[in-house]
């Protein structure tokens, strides 16, 4: 195993992301109560905790990383609650979601008292500048939700409003995550590219993966009627797919999508995002070793 191979970044990264996840339930533990316990399922459902590591390996201080991270990570789980509370999903991660296990309200409240968390983190430290960063990233969070709604069942959905999409829900917070770590437009630029690449997989593997890997039981984006890219790109091939997507019948359409390629090109895409992020790079090669992370994390 290189130095630098996917699997050693991980593995060097443990001591920090061990701390991160006592550091997160604390935070979370800050005022005891149903929002607290919502919280603390929501975190402990887990995850990939990629947002945080991009903060670390961003950073030459150790505990900025760490608030950083804990901050970066609470918004990031705060918005799971609130999708799946929008989408009505009961599981997350195989685990029953938070709305399904404490409520509606409760969720909701939960999922505003992980915001409000995530910028006290970096409020009660002082760090105005990330409170701002984190802020930016939120909004755009709030406009692709938005611009979701509107696509919801579009099977015409424009590849560029997709990608437009998933830069405001994915690409932001990545950006975000480097941007509290190093403070550097470069930077940030690498985070936006890793994150719509990283989105893009995960669209992939909402139509083949299955639930331990991406969190929620495949084909959730056909049911919700969400225009991922292959989604978009096999319903511009197979009539059986674009009524599917349009709300119709979902019987057989996930086995269409792979059957028009469009997970082969869609792939081809992430790719070419992952290419551009490394091409904001300059002798990092953990973070390039992210780059291939979030393509291949399925196999």
């Amino acid at each position: 195993m290189s130095a630098h191979s996917p699997q050693a970044v991980l593995v060097d990264a443990k001591p920090f992301l061990d701390v991160l996840e006592e550091r997160l339930e604390l935070a979370v533990a800050r005022y005891p109560g149903v929002v607290e316990a919502v919280g603390r399922n929501a975190v402990a459902a887990g995850g990939k905790r990629l947002r945080p590591l991009l903060v670390h390996l961003t950073s030459h201080d150790r505990e900025q990383a760490l608030r950083g991270g804990v901050a970066v990570e609470l918004a990031h789980v705060a918005t799971l609650v609130h999708d799946d509370l929008i989408d009505g999903a009961k599981l997350r991660r195989g685990c029953s979601s938070a709305w399904h296990e404490y409520g509606e309200l409760a969720a909701r409240a939960g999922g505003d008292y992980l915001f409000s968390r995530a910028f006290a983190e970096l409020a009660e430290a002082g760090d105005l500048d990330g409170v701002e960063i984190l802020v930016r990233a939120c909004m755009a969070i709030v406009r692709g939700e938005a611009m979701q709604r509107q696509q919801t069942n579009d099977p015409d959905t424009p590849l560029e409003a997709y990608l437009e999409r998933i830069e405001l829900k994915t690409g932001r917070l990545f950006e975000a995550a480097c941007l509290l770590g190093s403070r550097e437009a470069r930077l940030g630029e690498f985070g936006a590219a890793l994150g719509i690449a990283f989105q893009i997989a995960d669209d992939i593997l909402d139509c083949v993966g299955e639930t331990i890997e991406t969190g929620k039981i495949p084909g959730a984006d056909l049911r919700e009627g969400i225009p991922t890219l292959p989604l978009v790109l096999a319903a511009q091939e197979d009539e059986v797919v674009r009524r599917a997507l349009a709300g119709g019948p979902k019987e057989g359409a996930l086995v269409r999508v792979a059957a028009t390629g469009a997970l082969d090109r869609s792939r081809e895409v992430a790719l070419d995002y992952a290419r551009r992020a490394r091409s904001f790079l300059r002798d990092e090669p953990e973070l390039e070793a992210l780059t291939h992370i979030v393509i291949d994390r399925e196999r």
